[in-house]
């Protein structure tokens, strides 16, 4: 399958020891992620 983005990154830091829920959503064309509330 061919694709808008050959490859994406999602750099993301964490400065304590909490858990976190990173949501990502893909296409072939585009890509959404948000930390949430």
């Amino acid at each position: 399958m061919e694709s808008f983005y050959p490859f994406i990154e999602v750099v993301f830091q964490i400065q304590d020891n909490q858990h976190y829920h990173v949501p990502i959503t893909l296409s072939p064309f585009g890509y959404s992620t948000y930390r949430g509330s």
